[in-house]
């Protein structure tokens, strides 16, 4: 059992390298498996064909903050993950259920789709595996990884096993609708799924068209090789739609495309946890809350690596990736000051307010209406803030051609010249209501401008993008950032209707971006008109979750951006132990304290890194962010590379078998 394990421990590793590699856009470098043969009938089904209507009387109605990942596990949860832990078999035990079987078959659905789609998934990846079928292997399956694809259908015995296959410590992962039909077809609930798999289903979409889009919660540790907030497409099939899920931790949400589908009702679709089981051993589980079906019509790389994160979190197999934020901020935000009027003392007044919580803005400023308060925006920067470029006037950029665009930021620069504003090295430009284009961006590229600011469109994360310089620019070898506008300003909300149910929205939107991990950008205009009793709750709010928000303007938040663009973080096998690279770029250290983040393959081990070879002392910082994950800050590392021999000590002792 040793040697196997350490042989799937390889396998599993390199895999896991394989998909951390990024491309240019953020998503995963993994190829789509290739076509799944068989019939996959698009035909109508009955919407209640699965679940029976009346079941979901109050869907969205049922008040649920999203979970977030900043160790606010409840009592009860962090208890849950105490136990005894053995090793797993190296085996995926892909099981086939005759009764889910016969109910499909007559749904005008394939029944054999969802096995196929799994099976032709471990086959590309390398994961050992084995179909099996009937309650009888299931019982005799050693423990190891259990997927139990859709199987709406199952008996009372096939249920026992399942529980059984967790009593000894074995690992779960279930999409969609399990055991909520008996091997008759007649409805059951979701009692099984509570008990055995220990999630609670609430709802479904059917009722919300415009919620098919799945949210994925960045670094999360069966999530970590998509984008924070990475927006990916579900299909809306007629009777089979996405879960709204309760579990221990969520790792994605089902939402609009703006993601403002938020308030009164859970948005989880893709839970996971471990429990203590009644026998004393711990057992993880993964629930996603869409089937098969719906993945074939996705974002295939997407889908892959959440499967591939998700399976490799079950065998306990530890992970370490690059953290989008210094060391341990789980999100960043940034506040922009749109300027389209003159900034003057009012605007002083409202910096005052936001330095109260110690955030820093971003000034974005016409340079004909700079040019008549310079002293005011000397100021703001004496006071830390941050100065931009919004154009020469107030108009957008889109559509205009390419050289009355290139005149207008000529004006731009020379009018806050001529008004003796120095933006500095770090060179930012937010355009006049989001109107741009390619020839904009194209000339900001070749201006050599720092960052700029676009709406969330541009890209299905809510993290920076790096793009490539244009190479008729010598005086800098950096990539040009560009930073989504990636939610609603207050303002913005508030003036569509109701001001009060505005801000009631704005705080919600804030509130479900948390666990996503991403950049919260978030937007004023000068001259705001918040009085002061909204503009509490608003920055109440910031302060609340300070100790999780990297407080920065949107210059400093690129120049990170640029300066983790320098660091690489690998994990392999080295004589036998797990050994962690770090790689720094460049020829100047490290600015900030870059965050690595690593799955512990038991929960609430303890890491040690010991250093490998001759290497400067180095602070190492760690922070436990769940009973799953560590946050390890390596100081401020000096160019080169450095290596470390990982040891995991763990909390309990396994089990002898």
């Amino acid at each position: 059992m040793k040697n196997r394990t350490g042989w799937v421990c390889g396998l599993l590793l390199s895999s896991a390298l394989a998909l951390q590699g990024c491309a240019a856009d953020g998503v995963p470098k993994v190829q789509p498996i290739e076509e799944v043969h068989g019939s996959t009938s698009t035909k109508p089904v009955n919407d209640d064909i699965f679940i029976p209507s009346g079941v979901f009387p109050s869907t969205g109605e049922k008040a649920q903050p999203p979970v977030a990942y900043d160790n606010q596990l409840s009592d009860a949860a962090k208890a849950s993950t105490v136990g005894s832990a053995g090793p797993l078999m190296p085996t995926v035990w892909l099981y086939v259920s005759l009764s889910s079987e016969a109910f499909l078959n007559g749904t005008e659905l394939d029944s054999g789709v969802n096995t196929r789609v799994w099976e032709t998934f471990l086959r590309k990846y390398g994961f050992p595996f084995k179909t099996i079928t009937g309650p009888e292997k299931l019982e005799n399956s050693a423990p190891g990884v259990l997927v139990l694809p859709s199987l709406v259908a199952l008996s009372e015995r096939e249920k026992q096993a399942i529980m059984k296959f967790r009593a000894q410590g074995g690992s779960v992962l279930s999409t969609w609708l399990t055991g909520v039909r008996d091997e008759h077809g007649v409805w059951q609930g979701f009692a099984f799924m509570k008990a055995g798999l220990n999630v609670d289903v609430v709802g479904d979409t059917q009722a919300e068209e415009e919620e098919h889009f799945m949210m994925a919660y960045g670094d999360s540790p069966v999530l970590h090789s998509l984008l924070a907030g990475q927006r990916i497409w579900l299909e809306r099939l007629k009777g089979v739609y996405p879960l709204r899920l309760q579990g221990q931790q969520a790792a994605a949400q089902i939402m609009d495309w703006p993601r403002l589908s938020i308030g009164k009702k859970v948005n989880a679709t893709l839970v996971f946890g471990e429990h203590r089981q009644p026998t004393g051993m711990l057992s993880r589980s993964v629930v996603m809350g869409y089937p098969e079906r719906l993945w074939l019509s996705a974002d295939p790389k997407a889908m892959e690596a959440i499967a591939h994160n998700s399976l490799t979190w079950l065998f306990r197999q530890p992970d370490a990736r690059l953290a989008a934020w210094p060391h341990a901020y789980s999100n960043a935000l940034s506040i922009a000051v749109v300027a389209p009027e003159v900034i003057d003392d009012f605007d002083l007044a409202f910096a005052e307010r936001i330095e109260e919580i110690g955030v820093k803005a971003t000034y974005y400023s016409l340079s004909v209406k700079a040019a008549k308060s310079p002293s005011i925006l000397k100021k703001l920067q004496e006071q830390g803030h941050e100065l931009g470029y919004m154009a020469d006037y107030f108009e957008g950029f889109q559509g205009q051609p390419a050289d009355k665009q290139a005149n207008r930021l000529k004006l731009m620069k020379q009018e806050f010249a001529q008004a003796g504003l120095v933006i500095g090295d770090t060179i930012g430009f937010y355009a006049p209501m989001e109107a741009q284009d390619k020839i904009t961006e194209g000339l900001l590229n070749q201006q050599g401008f720092t960052y700029f600011v676009t709406f969330m469109d541009k890209t299905d994360g809510r993290l920076p993008v790096l793009l490539p310089r244009a190479p008729s620019v010598d005086s800098t070898s950096q990539p040009l950032v560009m930073l989504p506008r990636t939610q609603s300003g207050p303002e913005d909300l508030m003036i569509e209707g109701d001001p009060d149910e505005g801000l009631k929205k704005y705080l919600a939107e804030f509130e479900s971006a948390l666990p996503m991990g991403g950049l919260l950008f978030v937007r004023f205009p000068n001259q705001t008109l918040l009085d002061d009793e909204q503009l509490d709750a608003i920055l109440g709010q910031m302060k609340t979750h300070a100790k999780r928000l990297w407080m920065a303007p949107n210059g400093a938040v690129a120049r990170w951006w640029l300066e983790r663009n320098r660091v690489s973080v690998q994990m392999d096998m080295a004589n036998g132990a797990l050994r962690l690279s770090v790689t720094v770029a460049g020829n100047t250290p490290l600015s900030l304290p870059p965050s690595v983040t690593v799955n512990l393959p038991y929960a609430n081990d303890s890491l040690k890194l010991v250093p490998i070879g001759p290497q400067e002392a180095t602070l190492i910082n760690m922070v436990a962010l769940d009973p799953w994950r560590v946050a390890v800050s390596l100081g401020q590392l000096a160019p080169g590379t450095h290596r470390w021999k990982m040891q995991f000590e763990r909390a309990v002792l396994i089990n002898k078998r």
